[in-house]
């Protein structure tokens, strides 16, 4: 009786290590390639619903027209909005308290300029075991719209892996107010690493200038891999010095099942 209860917390003990081994990333691997038995039972329901849509689609046809043009009223006004004039100061807070954006009808003794390229690098850790950097290059070559890229790389310490993922993004910069400027934006991702994947992606961002020096940001992101996603969702805030701001704060991130809390800091340079 006493050897089988021994051969029992063997067994338990070397399947929690076991475990334990595979490590965050490998689990966050497993599920953004795809390998998770819930996906085929998911695009099974997602069948068996659009069979239901079409039995039904057909008799809604009477109010597209309606549909249709509160849909368009209401995004075209949400996401786009109007396209006033706008200009960047050479830096936020450059001239008394403001942010970034200038209007057209500024005082021509302000320096002022029709784009901006920045250049931003966060370090993040979460515990000993668990790290990770963030570059990312930003270029507005208009005040309303810019491209940014940007390659998220984590690291684990135990077992020893990597995981990184490379994003391109069209932004749109729907609020460019002196204090405030908030976008959203469409691309892809690449993720590396074994997983070799690439899928869409979108985000959504606001800055808000307080006062001079200071400013908070916050970004929602999701890549949508296979049929799981990386999350991403930081909050933090900055000091402005000139061209150079520092940074630091929360940053979340959802690798599949795999989540992730971390303290993120960094610095940005605005050309």
């Amino acid at each position: 009786m006493k050897s089988k209860i021994v051969a029992s917390l063997l067994v338990c003990c070397f399947v929690i290590s076991a475990s334990h081994a595979q490590g965050k990333l490998n689990r966050a691997k497993n599920d953004l390639s795809g390998t998770s038995s819930s996906s085929s039972s998911n695009s099974n329901s997602n069948r068996s619903t659009n069979n239901n849509d079409d039995d039904w689609g057909d008799g809604v046809g009477f109010f597209d027209g309606v549909f249709i043009e509160i849909a368009y009223h209401a995004t075209i006004g949400i996401f786009f909005g109007e396209m006033e004039s706008r200009y960047f100061y050479e830096y936020p807070y450059s001239d008394g308290s403001h942010g970034e954006y200038a209007y057209g009808d500024e005082d021509e003794s302000i320096p002022l300029k029709r784009s901006q390229f920045i250049v931003s690098n966060t370090f993040f850790t979460s515990g000993k075991e668990f790290y990770g950097n963030d570059i990312k290059l930003n270029f507005r070559f208009v005040p309303l719209v810019g491209i940014e890229a940007n390659h998220l790389h984590f690291f684990e310490d135990r077992p020893k892996n990597n995981l990184g993922a490379t994003s391109v993004m069209i932004n749109y910069y729907r609020v460019r107010e002196q204090y405030v400027t908030a976008f959203w934006g469409v691309g892809a991702t690449h993720v590396g690493n074994g997983v070799d994947e690439t899928g869409f992606a979108y985000q959504v961002g606001v800055e808000v200038f307080l006062k001079k020096p200071y400013s908070l940001s916050a970004l929602w992101k999701q890549s949508l891999i296979n049929d799981s996603s990386i999350d991403e969702f930081k909050l933090h805030a900055r000091y402005h010095l000139k061209r150079l701001s520092i940074h630091g704060g929360y940053n979340h991130y959802q690798l599949g099942s795999v989540s992730i809390n971390a303290l993120g800091f960094g610095v940005d340079y605005r050309f």
